[in-house]
C-alpha cells in the first residue's frame, strides 16, 4: 500500500459515519477501575477534580457490554485511567464474561505491572485475554521515581510479574499475541539495567 492510501484509509470518513445515526465503535475501552497504585505526573487521572476509588459493579458492567456487543462492538478493554489489577477478581469476572457468555471477539488489557501477581495473570489469560500489553514509561530508577511518583520497588516488582506472564504464557501454549517478544526483549533489557 502506497503513502497516499495509507493517508486515505486513515483520513478518509467512511459513508456509515456521514449520517446523522452513527454506527457502534469497533473498539471500546472500559475504565473497570478508577483507582492506581502509582501518581503520574502525565496521567490524567490525578486531574479528576474528584477522587472516588470505586470500582464499576460488575452487573452494570455485563449490562453494557453486552449492549455494547449487540450494538457491533468487536473489541474492549479492561483497562482506561485506573489500574485494572487493583481489583484483580473484578477483571477476572469482567474477562470471563466477555468470552464466555457475550463472545467479544477480543479483549486487551494494559496495565502499569507492579501488581499484575502471576497467580491473576495466569487466570486471566486462561480466561481468554486477547492481549496484554505492559505501561512503561520510565528509564531508569531516578527517572521512575520522578515520573511515577512510587518506590522503585514497584518497578522491580513489575519487571517480576512480566517474566513470570511470559513463562506462564510459554509453559501454557497461550495466545502468540500475548505479550510481542519485541517488549520483551526491552524487559530483558530493563531487568540487566537492574542488574547493574
Amino acid at each position: 500500500m502506497g503513502i497516499t492510501q495509507k493517508i486515505d484509509a486513515i483520513t478518509l470518513i467512511p459513508e456509515e459515519y456521514k449520517s446523522a445515526t452513527l454506527p457502534a465503535p469497533k473498539s471500546v475501552k472500559i475504565e473497570l477501575s478508577n483507582s492506581c497504585n502509582y501518581r503520574c505526573g502525565f496521567c490524567a487521572l490525578r486531574m479528576r477534580e474528584k477522587q472516588t476509588n470505586q470500582d464499576m459493579d460488575i452487573n452494570l458492567f455485563k449490562r453494557i457490554t453486552t449492549e455494547m456487543r449487540e450494538a457491533g462492538v468487536e473489541e474492549i478493554g479492561c483497562f482506561f485511567l485506573g489500574e485494572s489489577f487493583m481489583n484483580p477478581a473484578l477483571l477476572l469476572d469482567a474477562v470471563t464474561f466477555m468470552k464466555k457468555e457475550i463472545e467479544m471477539p477480543y479483549v486487551f488489557l494494559t496495565s502499569n505491572m507492579s501488581i499484575a501477581t502471576p497467580q491473576w495473570v495466569e487466570s486471566i489469560m486462561a480466561a481468554g485475554l486477547d492481549s496484554l500489553k505492559w505501561s512503561v514509561n520510565a528509564f531508569s530508577k531516578e527517572q521512575f521515581e520522578n515520573i511515577m511518583d512510587v518506590k522503585y520497588k514497584l518497578f522491580l516488582r513489575g519487571l517480576d510479574n512480566v517474566k513470570a506472564a511470559w513463562e506462564i504464557r510459554e509453559e501454557n501454549g497461550l495466545r502468540p499475541d500475548f505479550m510481542r517478544r519485541r517488549f520483551i526483549m526491552m524487559i530483558i533489557r530493563l531487568m540487566r539495567l537492574r542488574s547493574c
